[in-house]
């Protein structure tokens, strides 16, 4: 199914896939989208860009090198030949007062303000926190006091440099599906037997470690789901103020993705405009729908889909009428900026060009049943 505004297809129907890269490479110059097959033992390298990969089916290894470092581990833990790295003292000072000022704050803020604090373990900090500064900025976060604004200066000015831990063994480590493979200047070795998606950027992603694990990712309720089987975990989310400039606002955006289960009852339609507030490249934005019985999902018998609306930038959409898009695991759909959309009843990776920016989330109905 292709439009002027959104493309579907399945990754069992290469045919069905045509129309999607064509609308998104349009849409995407520099980008390229396409389903691959690991069956064996494979080297992967970038040629020049940077490449992004989703495991959709089945499962496998990578070589990770002893000196790894990596953000997993705020979910289960990282296993034994991993050490969480120490962190800085004046970090660890600010992040113990935060926890005493929680109930300053209510709804997204008060979970973003948590979501730091539960990191912290005696000196030890585990895990990407660069989503709730995502928050602190999208909700117009006020400090309640001078002390609390050095806390966010000081975490702006270092959340990208804490939370690693590093692998003292080199050794082969299972991914599986939902699992996040980035590809930047070094090459990656991957075995074993799984399908997956993909998306060529531009230039080379240096700043995600080559592997995000969805088991060693902290579940951050909320944003399309706080509840029902709640699941939302951010293998690649946006890095706020780093790599800014006046010729590239986005900065080291080029991709961000995050898994999640979309209930019905509390999805809400929005669009993301096509000049993008703050500059830079306005939001398309892809749909991957997932297996949720992988991670002890369930559906409950419900119908997944996704509810779309075009033209409601420009103020002609019927908010009573809209275009539904039947999804099943491994199917596909790109949504171009400006188009109205609201998933309903589904488990997806939904993945964003170049990134959830602040601001750019409009919603144009509070509830729908459609």
């Amino acid at each position: 199914m292709t439009s002027a505004y959104y493309a579907a297809g399945h990754m069992d129907d290469a045919a069905s896939l045509d129309g999607v890269l064509e609308l998104f490479e349009a849409w995407n110059p520099g980008y390229r989208l396409r389903a691959g097959h690991v069956r064996l033992e494979e080297e992967w390298q970038s040629a020049g860009q940077g490449r992004v990969c989703w495991i959709q089916e089945g499962s496998g290894e990578i070589w990770l090198e002893e000196g790894y470092r990596t953000k997993d581990g705020d979910g289960h833990p990282l296993p034994p030949e991993y050490e969480t790295e120490k962190a800085p003292p004046e970090w660890v000072a600010a992040v113990r007062y935060a926890a005493t000022r929680m109930d300053s704050f209510s709804g997204d803020l008060r979970t973003a303000i948590s979501s730091v604090c539960s990191r912290l373990h005696g000196d030890r900090y585990t895990g990407d926190a660069a989503n709730d500064l995502w928050a602190w900025i999208e909700y117009d976060g006020v400090p309640p006091d001078r002390a609390f604004g050095d806390f966010i200066a000081l975490f702006e000015s270092l959340y990208d440099r804490v939370g690693f831990s590093v692998k003292t063994l080199s050794g082969w480590e299972r991914v599986e599906a939902g699992d996040q493979i980035v590809v930047g200047e070094e090459p990656v070795r991957v075995r074993g037997n799984f399908r997956y998606w993909e998306i060529a950027t531009p230039a080379p992603i240096r700043h995600i470690p080559a592997v995000r694990r969805l088991r060693y990712l902290k579940d951050t309720a909320g944003g399309c789901n706080f509840e029902w089987n709640a699941f939302r975990r951010m293998p690649l989310t946006y890095y706020a103020k780093r790599g800014v400039t006046a010729e590239n606002p986005d900065g080291v955006n080029q991709v961000n993705a995050h898994y999640v289960n979309i209930a019905a009852e509390i999805s809400r339609a929005h669009y993301h405009p096509r000049r993008a507030i703050g500059g830079g490249k306005p939001q398309g934005e892809f749909y991957f729908a997932a297996d949720p019985g992988v991670h002890g999902l369930s559906t409950y018998g419900r119908s997944t889909g996704l509810a779309l609306w075009p033209e409601v930038e420009e103020g002609n959409a019927d908010l009573r009428e809209h275009v539904h898009v039947p999804l099943r695991p491994g199917s596909v759909v790109y949504i171009t900026p400006g188009t109205g959309h609201r998933g309903v009843d589904v488990f997806a990776n939904v993945v964003v060009l170049p990134g959830y920016k602040p601001k750019n989330q409009i919603f144009i109905a509070e509830r729908s049943n459609c």
